[in-house]
């Protein structure tokens, strides 16, 4: 018989339990299956949680750090999305498919993180319908995401594209080079710093 982990927190839980908790209650049952199949993930500053070619099997719940994503266009790195605490990051375009990831995933900071297998969650949402209101909130959250990306990107205006970001998330600014930034805004680091100084 599995024996559930006994998890160094406050209530005793994988840190995921306590999260999901607050998008929507959990049953024991859930509760357990994530106690005993999360761990923990310790990632240095620079290194790689995912790169392209390998097929993910885990979802990484974000205690601390920064982690960013990007892809590598005619020998140029572009930032696609910079998450932080309290965020969920993966390979998400290629959930579902078996595909490769088509990705980098790399840690901004020093990074404490939850792993959660995907083959889990799947046999959570089947055993324990209430997890499926989880789900479908936290891809709620992600589809907005998405969009605040597509937003940005169609935002002719540098400075109203840094208005934006600004507006949407803040910390970054002081967390993250300025390189990842511009790149995720789609602008050179110069033209960054100009709207910066403007703006101070």
């Amino acid at each position: 018989m599995n024996t559930v982990i006994k998890w160094d927190t406050p209530d005793g839980h994988s840190p995921v339990v306590a999260y999901f908790n607050l998008v929507s209650p959990i049953s024991k049952g859930a509760m357990d299956e994530f106690d005993k199949h999360t761990f923990p993930v310790f990632l240095e500053k620079k290194k790689y949680l995912l790169k392209p070619g390998v097929i993910a099997d885990h979802f990484y719940f974000i205690l601390k750090g920064v982690i960013h994503g990007y892809i590598k266009e005619e020998g140029k790195q572009i930032t696609t999305w910079i998450n932080e605490e309290n965020e969920i990051v993966g390979s998400i375009r290629t959930l579902g498919s078996n595909s490769p990831c088509e990705e980098y995933l790399q840690a901004l900071e020093d990074c404490e993180l939850i792993a959660i297998p995907i083959r889990v969650t799947e046999e959570v949402f089947y055993k324990y319908p209430e997890t499926n209101v989880v789900a479908r909130r936290l891809w709620e959250h992600n589809y907005r995401g998405a969009e605040e990306r597509a937003y940005l990107g169609r935002i002719p205006s540098a400075e109203k594209k840094y208005r934006q970001f600004m507006k949407t998330q803040p910390n970054l600014m002081s967390r993250v080079s300025l390189k990842y930034i511009a790149s995720f805004l789609g602008m050179t680091v110069e033209t960054l710093c100009r709207i910066r100084a403007r703006q101070k």
